[in-house]
């Protein structure tokens, strides 16, 4: 299951994240590729758990936006991750939890010679990023993300996802 979620969120709500991601109190971090990767390649990003939605009303308030759409498997969340995807980046294909995941791109402007998208192996699938776009996928299905190129101007492809397990 691939999913296409266009104008899953309105341009407020992109301004909304994209000021809190791009804000100098966002705390990003250097990543290491996954455990299994044969690229190893560094990236920013941040991994939370489900109990930071106490204490942040907006990823509890995305959390609930998600469960409303009636999207399958998305009743237990296992955590959420944000990634900032920079031109050169390269990741190697994954696999997330057992369950569904849900990824927000969350730039508000997006211009398709920048390139970039979720790349999806079977089946063979390139979703590219849109404002307001959110991707629903079994994590079980090998993904990739696909950097930007040197055309890009901004801080990077900005999205969360969030991952469900059944």
């Amino acid at each position: 299951m691939i999913q296409i979620l266009d104008n899953f969120l309105s341009e407020t709500e992109i301004n909304q994240i994209y000021k809190l991601l791009s804000s100098s109190e966002m705390s990003w971090f250097i990543v290491n590729d996954r455990g299994d990767s044969k690229i190893k390649n560094k990236s920013f990003g941040k991994q939370v758990g489900p109990e930071i939605l106490r204490n942040d009303y907006y990823l509890d308030y995305l959390h609930d936006k998600i469960r409303s759409k009636n999207i399958p498997n998305t009743g237990n969340l296992y955590q959420i991750y944000f990634n900032c995807v920079k031109p050169g980046d390269k990741f190697d294909y994954h696999r997330d939890a057992n369950g569904t995941s849900v990824l927000l791109y969350c730039n508000p402007t997006w211009r398709p010679w920048w390139g970039s998208g979720t790349q999806f192996k079977k089946p063979r699938k390139i979703v590219r990023p849109k404002p307001g776009r959110a991707i629903a996928f079994d994590g079980n299905i090998e993904h990739r993300c696909i950097s930007p190129n040197n055309l890009m101007n901004d801080y990077g492809r900005l999205s969360i996802v969030f991952q469900f397990t059944k």
